[in-house]
Parts: C-alpha cells; structure tokens; sequence
C-alpha cells in the first residue's frame, strides 16, 4: 500500500491518523511522499471528515486491505486490462479495482504496476456505482500516464544535451537500474500524492450522495 483514504464522521477523523512515526520503512517506490515531510492528510465537509494516510491505522482493516491489494496484483486478472475488476468476500470486504503500468527503462520489463482500489464491506456499494468509480480511475490513471511520459521526455532530452556534452550516460543508467522511485519523481511532481487525496475524496463524495 502506498495511500489510503478512509471517510469518517466528522468527530472521529483523528482515530484513523498514524503518529508521527508509524515504525514502517518503505522503500521510496511504496513511500508516501506529501510536503512538508507530513505523515497523514485531513479535510472535512460539512459532514465528513476524510483521512489519507500510509495504511489503515486499524489491524483488522490492515489486514483486510493488504490482503485484497496483493490479489489485485498478483492473483486477479482482467481479459480486458481497459476494465474494472471486481472481486472480493464478506470477510476481508469487497475491491473494485483497476490495475494500470507506467514506462520506466530502469524498471524491470521497462514499467511499473499500480492499482487504484475501492474498498466497501458492502458489495452493493460498489457495484451499484461502478460507472461512476470507473470513470474516476480513468480520469486518475490519464493524468499520472501522461505525467509521466512529460517526466520522461525531460530526461530524454537532457540526456541528449549531457551526451553531447561528452558525460557517460550509461554508466549512470546501470548504477540507477534497480534504484527504487516514488510517484513523486516518476511524475516529477511533487504534489502528486495531494492531488490523489484531493481525488479520492471527489470520488467518495460521488459515490455517498
């Protein structure tokens, strides 16, 4: 997991925030990275209040999570990659997800897998809003692809300018091979992981009308 986004009452925001250490490394490619070295998000509407952090702060949640996003990556799969999955139980919840890759050369097989999830105890919940939710994973998905390909086409171009320059890409290139990233620089944006809170909750509102 890299960022979760839980919905709450507005009294109760706090209970889902971890400390200011949550005794958790990550590597930078499983990393949130927000500004300001901040560990969790919070906004609130007039009713709710909504919470993006690391993981759940609660076990059975933690549990129950981690389990449905290795399924999603490793287990499920989709004939239609351009499509929704749907999976789950009624002990762990019920995931509509959908998983999406981002070109990296120094990635294994030059890309990087992701899955965007939405998670609910109730089925209904989720199948009764799967257009909704599938047209706010494209929207997401669109935006850090094409994040991305500007990112790359930076570095191409630069790595031109330093070729002619004289420097030795390649070393470089082997040394940084297997170097782990976050979102944040394969995007080259540093807000990236606001923008996911601010659309998760666009989305959560969309599906609790």
């Amino acid at each position: 997991m890299i960022a979760c986004t839980q919905t709450s009452a507005l009294d109760k925001g706090e209970d889902h925030l971890l400390a200011s250490n949550p005794g958790l490394v990550s590597c930078a490619s499983c990393s949130l990275i927000l500004p300001q070295e901040l560990i969790n998000m919070k906004s609130s509407t007039s009713s709710k209040t909504f919470v993006t952090t690391h993981y759940p702060k609660w076990e059975k949640r933690y549990s129950a999570a981690t389990k449905l996003v290795m399924k999603s990556l490793s287990v499920e799969t989709n004939l239609d990659s351009s499509k929704p999955m749907f999976f789950g139980d009624a002990i762990n919840g019920f995931c509509l997800n959908k998983v999406f890759k981002i070109y990296d050369i120094n990635a294994r097989g030059q890309e990087r897998k992701y899955s965007l999830m939405v998670m609910s105890d109730d089925e209904s919940d989720l199948l009764q809003n799967w257009d909704i939710i599938s047209l706010y994973f494209s929207e997401f998905i669109s935006s850090v692809q094409q994040k991305v390909a500007e990112t790359n086409e930076r570095i191409h171009e630069h790595n031109l300018k330093s070729n002619k320059s004289g420097v030795n890409n390649e070393k470089y290139l082997r040394r940084s091979m297997t170097r782990p990233k976050s979102l944040v620089e394969l995007t080259g944006d540093d807000q990236i992981f606001v923008k996911f809170h601010l659309w998760a909750i666009e989305l959560l509102l969309d599906v609790l009308k």
